[in-house]
């Protein structure tokens, strides 16, 4: 009699345990060996595949369904993580380095191809997989303040556009291998079906995007499936005109690229589903094709030699070529190629792709498995050994938007200050870091106030989770928040004016490293944003009128029309930061005294320096009922009676 009857476990339920385990312990045991854990999950994908244990479905199980989907997930992250902003910055320079780094990989690539007897299309889609790259060090080196380095941000560009070549390359080569077209008809196919696509992903997403989080997509959950269900939108838009659908996922990341910031909590839970689930699953599925026997056969490893050269070497000379194109260090040339040699996301997108296609064959999808980790690990080692010997960038005021700290009050009703920091951290693709502060002397928020404020804050079409402080002081609580959260600006109200920033004010300001912005007076929602400048503030330009103008530079971006008021000419860097707005010569006492209203947003430099003209434009502001913002630092506090300041001033970029 048996009293226990064992059968070896099968169907979906068995093979996604069997995914987890390796997801669990693969990366473990690789990062042990200071191997990235990606490869972990390849390999492991590899022993439970049917080329070694047998332990999923050959011909497409749970694991291979729930890969297609990881690998649509993959590239909408790609498309969610790359930072438009930077882009836009150093747009020249990254147009040059993505053509220099996607060509000439891409060269060698379809060479190496065509010699050793790959058709055109398969040569081409080797040339896209050689050209392409994976920002898989970006964290660490961001981790080190690099972000902002100006060979970080030319690279971090250059990723745009080399996976869009890339994508777009995979996009004419499917079409050609699946479909019946040829010449002309088939360019006049992929064109038509990008041209429909990017209608899709550019202008109708983002457009139904905005006005669903200001409207009914206030929660967090709903703004999660939304995000999914843009993906999957893009997915099916490219399916259905004849496109891979990762480029659709790709595009699809793009296009709701500026209302997912990166800091965003939004973000966060899109990284922390893929990252926890879909991602790994996906290398997983990939490493179930690779053939251990296949692997080290010559045939193989004579390939990966082969392509690592084409690969590697490619990249190699693209970033050679960049130090004397760009002038850049060579510990910055080393940043620069950790962020430009590592291959995951595009290659094994392509390199799965091709597979299916039957453009390679698994002697080609292992070898490239072991240009991926070769890659993987010289760029880890590069970004590890140079990130630390490059110096952090100064702290700049064009930041002002990355993220703001702003201190909310009790009441639930809609508040400016709110409305101020959106447009700030919109315009930069930042996030706001709303705070309440408790005091022995105050009481904390009521459940239902905190879900008031919360939703009306979400209306603006950001992130709203309140965090709350229990403080000693106000002051105390704002500046232990800006240093953990590492704001770029503070805004908050103030009862103090800038003739008298003493006091717990003065008191706050001295002790962050960001700019504060103190809201002395509060009028309607803000139509328009007015900067008053004196002589003083148009000649030497202080770190608070650098800070003031960044702040109104943002607010003009996000849409309010912006008038610069002054009796002398601008200088050609202040006039070059306020692109867009109307500079208008006369006096700043009577301008503001004839044409300012209620609903103006008034923005002063504060400090030491010129207070005599901040201080009569901020009282004729208050008294025409318009909204008043001062913009100040611990440096214009310091300044001497001579107007000069002990600290350095901050740059502008």
């Amino acid at each position: 009699m048996d009293f226990v009857k064992f059968e070896i476990p099968e169907g979906p339920e068995w093979e996604l345990l069997i995914a987890a385990v390796v997801v669990l312990i693969g990366p473990l045991i690789v990062e042990r060996l200071r191997i990235p854990g990606l490869v972990g999950l390849l390999f492991g994908g590899m022993i439970v595949g049917p080329n070694v244990l047998g332990l999923t479905d050959p011909q497409g199980g749970i694991v291979s369904q729930l890969g297609a989907i990881g690998l649509l997930y993959l590239m909408f992250m790609a498309g969610l993580d790359l930072d438009l902003n930077v882009f836009s910055k150093v747009r020249n320079q990254a147009v040059t380095f993505a053509l220099m780094t996607f060509c000439g990989p891409f060269a060698l690539g379809f060479a190496l191809g065509a010699t050793i007897g790959y058709e055109l299309g398969a040569a081409a889609l080797l040339g896209s997989v050689f050209a392409s790259h994976t920002l898989v060090t970006y964290p660490l080196i961001r981790s080190h303040g690099l972000a902002t380095n100006r060979a970080v941000a030319i690279t971090v560009g250059a990723t745009v556009i080399t996976d869009t070549l890339a994508l777009i390359v995979l996009a004419v080569v499917s079409g050609q291998a699946s479909g019946d077209a040829s010449g002309i008809e088939l360019i006049s196919q992929v064109a038509l079906g990008l041209l429909i696509l990017s209608f899709t992903c550019f202008v109708i997403l983002p457009w139904i995007g905005r006005i669903y989080f200001a409207t009914i997509g206030r929660g967090r959950v709903v703004r999660y499936t939304f995000a999914v269900a843009v993906l999957l939108t893009g997915s099916a838009v490219a399916s259905a005109v004849g496109i891979e659908p990762i480029v659709g996922a790709f595009f699809a990341g793009l296009a709701i690229n500026r209302l997912v910031p990166n800091e965003s909590e939004i973000m966060e839970h899109i990284e922390f589903f893929g990252a926890a689930l879909l991602i790994p699953i996906f290398l997983v599925s990939v490493g179930t094709v690779i053939d251990p026997a296949k692997l080290v056969s010559p045939t193989t490893l004579g390939l990966a030699l082969v392509f690592t050269v084409g690969a590697i070497g490619g990249k190699t000379l693209a970033v050679l070529a960049a130090r004397p194109a760009f002038h850049l260090t060579w510990n910055e040339l080393g940043v620069v190629f950790s962020l430009s040699v590592s291959q995951a996301a595009a290659t094994l997108a392509a390199t799965f792709v091709g597979l299916r296609l039957g453009l390679f064959d698994t002697s080609a999808v292992n070898a490239i498995m072991l240009v991926i980790v070769v890659s993987l690990v010289l760029s880890s080692f590069a970004a590890s050994h140079f990130s630390p010997r490059v110096p952090r960038p100064p702290i700049e005021a064009e930041q002002v938007g990355r993220s703001v700290l702003v201190v909310v009050e009790r009441a639930a009703e809609r508040d400016v200050l709110p409305v101020i920091a959106a447009r700030l951290a919109q315009a930069d693709g930042g996030v706001i870091r709303p705070v309440f502060v408790v005091t022995p002397d105050s009481e904390p928020l009521t459940a239902q106030q905190t879900r008031d404020i919360e939703h009306e804050i979400a209306g603006l079409r950001v992130d709203a989770k309140i965090d709350v402080r229990h403080d000693r002081s106000l002051e105390d609580g704002v500046a232990h928040a800006a240093a953990s959260f590492e704001s770029s600006l503070v805004l908050m109200r103030s009862p103090g004016t800038i003739e008298s920033l003493a006091g717990s004010p003065d008191d706050l300001v001295r002790r962050v490293e960001a700019p504060v912005a103190l809201v002395t007076t509060a009028g309607e929602s803000p139509q328009r944003v007015v900067l008053p400048l004196d002589q003083s503030n148009v000649t030497r330009p202080r770190s608070a009128v650098q800070a003031a103008v960044a702040v109104t530079a943002r607010l003009v971006r996000s849409g309010l029309p912006g008038v610069v008021v002054c009796a002398h000419e601008l200088a050609p860097d202040l006039r070059n930061l306020l692109g867009g707005v109307t500079e208008v010569r006369a006096p700043v006492a009577g301008w503001l005294t004839d044409s300012v209203g209620p609903s103006d947003l008034v923005v002063v430099p504060g400090g030491r320096g010129g207070i005599a003209t901040g201080a009569r434009a901020e009282r004729r502001a208050e008294q025409r009922g318009a909204t008043v913002v001062i913009v100040t630092d611990r440096e214009a506090l310091d300044m001497r009676s001579d107007g000069s300041s002990i600290a350095a001033p901050l740059t502008t970029g």
